[in-house]
């Protein structure tokens, strides 16, 4: 029992703790602003093994991988979706293997395991003068760290829309789509509103305020919009997410609870056996 209720509970803990973890390094960012490097870096590896967990979580809600396969092993995956090929759809459907399942797994695991890789490096730079947001030329190392952060992360989205595609029918009955949309808000708002006001920034859009120049400011400006958007995405986790125990599908439990009765039915008390509830002398 223990491990189906942690598989199917595992989504929650993650997107819960994701929201509270970007809205906690929000807050530090704020009061300490030379310490945005370090928090970016935090939620950043965060984000990207939800991401990975995510995946994992739509897998284990079908079965675990087994079963997965062994219910689509007559179909075939739909890879024309986003962000990667949505509008290639003359792309032909991939039969759903173990290979298949192999190489959509390790699609987001690599952003879980390079991600953290390229932010560390971002913050060597960083501390050796070498990285800077506001120098965006071939010779800077953000432009390039930056495009490549942005390709793994698209790769990585890319496995969770096709297996998405593949599970919305089936797991509709455990709200998959608000749970996947709910994703989808964290990693819009997260990464995708931090570049829009950081671009704004470098173009003198927002302007500085003493103490605080453009960047300094614009990052303060982010980080008020994600400590408010966090909660509001944690309580609403929070509601989707939840499963009352009662309601829970364990099959395994059910037979072992059904075997366990059928042992409890006769009872030895003082030499004589009690079936049923009666007791024979």
């Amino acid at each position: 029992m223990g491990p189906i209720l942690s598989a199917l509970q595992m989504s929650l803990r993650s997107l819960a703790k994701l929201s509270e973890v970007i809205a906690t390094t929000s807050c530090i960012g704020m009061w300490i602003p030379r310490s945005t490097m370090f928090t970016d870096f935090t939620a950043a590896v965060f984000f990207a093994i939800v991401i990975h967990k995510f995946m994992l979580m739509m897998i284990k809600e079908c079965g675990g991988q087994k079963l997965f396969l062994r219910r689509f092993e007559n179909d075939r995956f739909k890879i024309s979706t986003g962000p990667c090929c949505c509008c290639c759809l003359c792309l032909p459907y991939v039969h759903i293997t173990r290979r298949t399942l192999f190489l959509l797994k390790l699609g987001t695991f690599q952003l879980a395991f390079l991600r953290p890789v390229l932010m560390f490096l971002s913050i060597v730079l960083w501390t050796n003068g070498n990285y800077n947001l506001s120098d965006l030329t071939p010779n800077g190392a953000a432009i390039w760290i930056n495009c490549f952060t942005g390709v793994l992360t698209i790769i990585a989205l890319w496995p969770i829309g096709i297996m998405f595609q593949q599970v919305r029918v089936l797991l509709n009955c455990k709200k998959i789509i608000p749970k996947f949309a709910l994703y989808q808000f964290v990693l819009i708002l997260s990464q995708l509103q931090a570049a829009i006001i950081n671009i704004l920034a470098l173009r003198g859009i927002i302007p500085c305020a003493p103490p605080l120049a453009s960047l300094a400011r614009g990052a303060y400006m982010n980080q008020q919009l994600l400590i408010m958007e966090m909660f509001l995405i944690t309580l609403i986790s929070r509601v989707v997410y939840r499963k009352r125990y009662d309601d829970l599908e364990l099959p395994e439990c059910t037979d072992q609870e059904t075997s366990d009765n059928k042992q409890n039915a006769k009872v030895n008390l003082n030499g004589k056996v009690i079936e049923d509830g009666t007791q024979n002398v």
